[in-house]
């Protein structure tokens, strides 16, 4: 399991003092398997610091589920719309397995970052972060064959996170049906990769 300053760190570097500055604010909260951390539709008033687990992001729309994102140790999720405009969630965030995680609420958070230009860089980095993944995601997900999608989210995560993500929500996130993700893996196994 992560420390709490080992999360911060692979955002951006912090100093000790800061860590612990930030620390002593952080409660740790566990989630079951399918368990919600943020729930879609609700306002989110924390930030979480995955110390250990595998967790999604997933939209709900009318008739179907959208896995958006993949968390795993190391990873610092929220909604942004809660924090920046204290509106409801947009998206849920939801344990794939048992997580533990790190949790400091808004009003800490914003606190620091009028008072403490270490954590105010941070934060800065953080955002910038997620931006960069949802950046990444529409150019994977938006462009491209399926196999070709598929072996960027290969490259892109350990085998042994991947292997522990339901085939359901892998195929959810890159935008294909089951059947398609089950032709895909047979093919990428083989190596025919067009």
């Amino acid at each position: 399991m992560m420390t709490f300053a080992e999360i911060l760190r692979e955002v951006y570097p912090v100093s000790d003092e800061a860590a612990f500055r930030l620390a002593r604010h952080a409660t740790m909260q566990s989630y079951a398997r399918k368990e919600r951390m943020v729930n879609q539709g609700k306002p989110c008033s924390y930030v979480f610091f995955i110390a250990s687990g595998l967790c999604r992001c997933v939209y709900e729309g009318e008739d179907k589920e959208d896995t958006r994102r993949f968390a795993s140790p190391g990873d610092v999720l929220t909604s942004v719309t809660s924090y920046h405009t204290g509106e409801p969630a947009i998206f849920s965030i939801e344990a794939i397995t048992p997580v533990e995680c790190y949790a400091i609420p808004y009003t800490v958070i914003r606190a620091f970052v009028t008072e403490d230009s270490e954590i105010h860089a941070w934060v800065f980095k953080l955002l910038l972060e997620q931006l960069y993944v949802l950046e990444r995601r529409y150019v994977i997900i938006g462009t491209g064959s399926a196999i070709s999608r598929y072996a960027a989210f290969m490259r892109g995560r350990p085998r042994e996170m991947i292997r522990q993500i339901p085939l359901k929500f892998i195929a959810q996130y890159l935008d294909m049906s089951q059947e398609t993700l089950s032709r895909v893996r047979n093919a990428y196994a083989r190596g025919k990769l067009d």
